[in-house]
């Protein structure tokens, strides 16, 4: 083989790889472009009236049209749904979080009798899905309320939301944490204990910090799915304690009526904007080591 059939081979490969590297910016382009916009076609339509949006819903708007978003937050309350989801998402990711990082810590790191079918228990609890079980949960809630006396009081309550947000998202979160703690080398809890600390120590200053990326990723995750839960919300709370999915499809419903188009985009935009500003914060955080500054060889 000669220095010219080389020189061919070579650059046939360099061809080969810049062609695939093309291709695969090329489809992350596409993909961008995919998601980026009807991102950018809803806020261009949240400053729009209704007027330009029907003449030509593409077009840019003429001018910054911010009676929109005054109308989403007071004429159709999404003010008042906005901090009704903060609280139900916040209160349900604090009680989760203090369920789940314990207990998979728990399972994944100490033997004892019944952990295995414990587990087991948890796992199952992959394969339930809430939207199926609302209705026998509201029934059962129901009855509970009448023999206690105190009516619709349970099934009209944040605090019932909020348990039922945090026990049905503890499955996964114990399941995608406890391969976390288990991949953490002993040589961290022996040297905790050499320090004279006891297992909640071990656990609270040495573990669970290892274990944050696990921690912030369970958090991103049920923070979505808290956010934008409609079905617990609709069924069990009353229409003043609602939340922004569900006040948002009744400003979809009015809007089809009232003929405010605009105000539905504002609408779209104060739902999604705490879900950007939360993913901004921590996705730097979930591609981070789980042993990042800890023992080494």
């Amino acid at each position: 083989m000669n220095s010219h059939e080389m020189t061919r081979k070579e650059i046939l490969g360099k061809i080969g790889r810049y062609a695939g590297i093309a291709v695969k910016y090329f489809a992350l382009g596409l993909f961008s472009l995919l998601i980026l916009l009807p991102l950018f076609w809803v806020l261009m339509s949240s400053f729009k009236t209704t007027i330009e949006i029907s003449a030509d819903p593409f077009a840019l708007p003429k001018k910054l049209y911010f009676e929109n978003f005054v109308n989403a937050w007071e004429r159709a309350n999404m003010g008042s749904y906005f901090f009704n989801s903060i609280f139900l998402t916040a209160a349900s990711l604090a009680l989760l979080i203090i369920l789940a990082v314990p207990c998979s810590y728990t399972l994944s790191r100490f033997k004892f009798p019944g952990a295995k079918v414990i587990s087991l228990i948890f796992m199952a609890g992959l394969f339930i899905n809430i939207n199926y079980i609302v209705l026998p949960l509201h029934m059962m809630l129901s009855d509970v309320g009448k023999v206690l006396g105190v009516g619709s009081d349970l099934t009209n309550n944040y605090v019932t939301v909020i348990i039922l947000y945090a026990s049905t998202s503890l499955s996964f979160s114990i399941y995608l944490m406890s391969s976390y703690f288990k991949a953490l080398s002993p040589s961290f809890e022996e040297a905790a204990k050499i320090d004279g600390c006891g297992y909640f120590k071990t656990f609270l200053y040495i573990c669970a910090p290892l274990a944050m990326p696990s921690i912030l990723t369970v958090i991103l995750f049920n923070f979505l799915s808290f956010w934008n839960e409609y079905i617990l919300a609709q069924t069990f709370l009353a229409v003043e304690k609602s939340t922004l999915p569900v006040g948002l499809l009744r400003i979809m419903r009015e809007a089809k009526t009232s003929n405010d188009i605009g105000r539905m985009y504002a609408g779209l935009i104060i739902v999604m904007v705490p879900v950007l500003a939360v993913y901004a914060c921590v996705q730097g955080q979930l591609t981070k080591g789980i042993t990042m500054g800890g023992v080494k060889g």
